[in-house]
Formats: structure tokens, sequence, C-alpha cells
């Protein structure tokens, strides 16, 4: 199997010509970004490269989501939210360098451009975006935290250049209406990696899961948001024992608290804040 810390050359030989502009993703003619792009689906059978069909998919980035697939469908994962949404193919994904590197943050930006205008709207399936890294070798929970952010702060910088922050979210992370904004659309983010205290958020390298809030909204407008939470809490009883505590306080404290996975003390402080020249 491909080591997905491997060095990056491979990674990046043939792709830097392939950038085509696509009207709806201001990042779609940066050679940067659109070199380290990796956005993909899965059709069943294998990997697909929806907006980049002419590139040959990395074997590294198959090897990644056989993993992956294998963690949320092969076995009693509690988020039933990520199982509905692999086993419905419903999912797009990417293998990116470093967590919090430069090239990693245009290039996530850039693929989640992409996925917004692939699902402009929620429907009844539930759908997400899944950035995993090929490092760095994560040392604690409070290490990738602080990747986490450094990564959340400097895609905001780059977006705040051609999108405002959604309005239908707070972009205060101290709000409990606080989200993540990218490309106008609120996103619930999810950390995992290799250090993590929560067996369900476990990942052999750094991983940000990216959920369209509308997701929530649409299932608390309905009724079934609350019924979905007790069955992931049911579900993650199972799996490890114990109900996370970060998920216990969902709706009822800022969302940012969760993100990284780390059970934060009622003192944290989300080392976040939005722009000022954000259009």
């Amino acid at each position: 199997m491909t080591d997905p810390t491997a060095d990056q050359k491979d990674f990046t030989k043939g792709d830097s010509n392939r950038s085509t502009a696509r009207p709806w993703n201001p990042l779609s003619v940066d050679p940067v970004a659109s070199r380290f792009s990796s956005y993909a689906a899965f059709n069943g059978k294998s990997v697909t490269r929806p907006f980049a069909p002419h590139v040959s998919v990395d074997t590294a980035l198959i090897d990644a989501h056989e993993q992956l697939r294998q963690q949320i469908v092969g076995q009693f994962f509690p988020c039933t939210g990520a199982v509905s949404a692999f086993s419905q193919k419903h999912y797009r994904f990417g293998l990116y360098p470093e967590l919090a590197h430069d090239s990693a943050v245009g290039a996530v930006c850039h693929d989640l451009y992409d996925f917004c205008h692939e699902f402009p709207v929620v429907d009844d399936h539930f759908i997400t975006f899944v950035a995993m890294f090929r490092g760095p070798v994560i040392q604690s929970e409070q290490h990738f935290e602080d990747l986490l952010w450094n990564q959340l702060r400097a895609m905001h910088s780059c977006d705040s250049k051609f999108f405002v922050w959604d309005k239908n979210v707070d972009p205060d992370p101290q709000s409990h209406q606080f989200s993540f904004s990218i490309g106008g659309r609120a996103m619930y983010v999810i950390g995992m990696h290799p250090k993590a205290s929560r067996l369900a958020r476990t990942r052999p390298y750094p991983t940000m899961v990216f959920n369209l809030h509308e997701q929530f909204d649409r299932l608390r407008a309905r009724g079934k948001f609350e019924t979905m939470k007790q069955t992931i809490r049911a579900r993650d009883m199972s799996f490890q024992g114990s109900v996370n505590p970060m998920l216990a306080s969902f709706g009822e404290n800022s969302e940012a608290r969760q993100y990284s996975g780390r059970a934060v003390p009622e003192n944290w402080t989300c080392p976040f804040h939005q722009k000022n020249d954000t259009k």
C-alpha cells in the first residue's frame, strides 16, 4: 500500500499544466491551487476526477480512499451521517500536501469551491467532503488542533478575497451560532488524526471533514436532528464505551469546540477570528 506521507514529487508529476478556468471557482486559474487540487469521487468501482478527467488518479489517493471507505462502511462507525453519505456515494475527497502548508490551503479551498458548485442545494441525502493530508506526523491532540486552526485561518484568509461569510451563521467562534464558512456556505468541520482519543476520530494521518451546515438545519426543521444525535450517541457508546463529551453539547455551545476532536476545557478560547476586510 502506498504511504500517503511519501515524498510529494510523484504527487505533483504531470499535474502542473492541468488548470482549467471554471467561472464558479476563483482558484481554478491559480497555478499552485490547481496543481495540488485532488478533488475526487467514487463511482462504486473506481476513483474518478469529476472536474479533471484527463488527469491520471494518483495511486496514493486511491489507497487513502480505500482505507477511509473501509473505516466508514466496513465497521460499526458511530456517525450515521457519514455512513449514509458513503453508502450512497454522496461524498467527495482529496489527498493533499501537509496540513496547514500553503499548497494544501489553496488546494483545499479550490476543491471546496468545486464541491459547493457540484452540490448547490441540499436535498434528503447527506453530503460530505473529506480532505486527507500527507503529513505532518502528529505528535499529540494539541498539535493537531493547532494545525487544524492554522489551516482554517489560512483558508479564511484566502476565501475572504472572493466570498462573504455565510449570513446564516455567526463568524464569531464564541457564538453558539458559529460555523466555519467557505465559498459563502457554512461548513461543520470534523478533525481526525492518529493521536485522537476518540476511536471514531482516529485516522492514520491528518484528516478534515467538511459537512454542509445546511444539512443540520434541514434535519432540525424536519424534527430529525435530535433523533440523529441520540442515535450517534448510542452508537458511540457501543463503539468506545462512552459518549463523546463534546458531542453532548452540540447546539448548546459553539461548534468550534468540537472541530479538533480534543475534549477542550471550559475556559478554552478559539484561536480563530474573522478577517476585518471580508467583503
